[in-house]
């Protein structure tokens, strides 16, 4: 029997609601950036932490609400203490895996049971910027997009760091030094590369890229800034593939991710330095990773080798506001589609069916900008 979160007709329903809600969102943004940024650029990111936190939420209600999804959580005291209280208090960059299709959702469910979700930003590639709702949105927000080239990225680089220093509330910046997604064809040539620089070969993890980590350092403030260690495991046990698709099914994904704080004082400041430690960093979240797949995480994170203290697991429900939001949006757009399609005529049948294959269209482009290419 086919399962109702399967049917096309649903995701389509889902889709419009998004597709209404997202490009309304990007028009306020627009306008709000001409007639605000210049006068008061805190009143404005104030205003987009609300329109940001708009379209990200609706990601979590399909997440976390319609599919299911739920995340493991390993912190330790303290950033257990500010979950409880939503309050994230200190700028944060973040280091992080990239290994799934899911990875920023990931980080997008971490960063909304810290209260920072609309203030989450990302490195990504400058192609991203271009797509329509979540990209341009991006681009008011303040993503870092790049060209993958660190000698054209660096000035762009340099001033996307010191306004996001200057935000009047935390920020939480992702980092993914591995540049690109995990597959096996990227993991043997990263090996391969690794071997003939002389370069510890990691068995779950690409080899880094510790230029464009250790750039990003030099230029913040290390007085306003934290630094985090992610790192993720997904679609292990019963859960579902962790892709965009599992989740437009209504098949639930698992996720684990093991948060660690860094004292900053440990990162050198040197490029060379920096580098290094980058390396030493990614060895460990090798341990983790390998542990977390073969079970043995728990005497890993009691045993502090990779740890200052043992980190406790939170299982957090889904939060409601997320479902809140959805179920607004929907009543607002397709309420209104439902009365012209029982009060209208063939021609307004017509129009609905078109709308509804351009939605179609549409939710497959941007499906397919999140899926991991199969090769280099």
């Amino acid at each position: 029997m086919v399962r109702l979160k399967e049917l096309t007709l649903f995701h389509i329903l889902g889709f419009l609601p998004f597709l209404v809600l997202g490009l309304i969102i990007n028009m306020i943004q627009l306008v709000l950036y001409l007639l605000l940024f210049k006068i008061s650029k805190d009143v404005f990111r104030r205003i987009n932490y609300y329109l940001m936190f708009g379209i990200y939420g609706y990601f979590l209600f399909i997440a976390e609400w319609w599919s299911g999804s739920r995340m493991r959580i390993y912190c330790d005291q303290e950033m257990l203490t500010r979950m409880e209280a939503k309050d994230a208090e200190e700028n944060a960059l973040i280091v992080m895996n990239h290994h799934y299709e899911l990875d920023w959702l990931y980080c997008w469910m971490v960063g909304d049971r810290m209260g920072i979700l609309g203030n989450c930003k990302a490195f990504a590639k400058e192609s991203l910027k271009y797509v329509p709702i979540l990209g341009w949105a991006g681009s008011w927000a303040d993503n870092v997009y790049l060209k993958r080239n660190l000698e054209k990225d660096r000035s762009r680089m340099k001033n996307n760091l010191s306004e996001l220093v200057g935000y009047p509330s935390p920020i939480w910046l992702f980092l993914f030094p591995e540049g690109t997604r995990f597959t096996a064809e990227k993991h043997k040539a990263s090996q391969e590369f690794a071997e003939s620089r002389d370069l510890p070969k990691l068995e779950h993890h690409l080899t880094p890229r510790t230029k464009g980590f250790t750039f990003t350092l030099s230029n913040l403030d290390r007085s306003k800034m934290s630094l985090y260690d992610f790192t993720l495991v997904a679609g292990m046990g019963d859960s579902a593939p962790p892709t965009v698709t599992s989740l437009i099914l209504g098949r639930r994904t698992e996720a684990t991710v093991v948060i660690r704080k860094i004292s900053l004082d440990k990162v050198p400041a040197g490029e060379k330095e920096g580098g290094e430690w980058m390396m030493d960093l990614f060895k460990e979240k090798d341990q983790i990773k390998k542990s977390l797949l073969d079970g043995t995480w728990q005497k890993l994170n009691e045993s502090h080798t990779v740890t200052d203290s043992t980190l406790s697991c939170i299982k957090t429900p889904p939060r409601v506001h997320s479902l809140v939001l959805s179920i607004t949006a929907n009543i607002l757009v397709l309420s209104p589609l439902l009365y012209l399609l029982l009060t209208g005529g063939i021609l307004t049948w017509t129009l609905a069916v078109i709308i509804f294959i351009l939605a179609w269209g549409i939710m497959i482009k941007m499906v397919k900008v999140s899926k991991v290419k199969k090769s280099m």
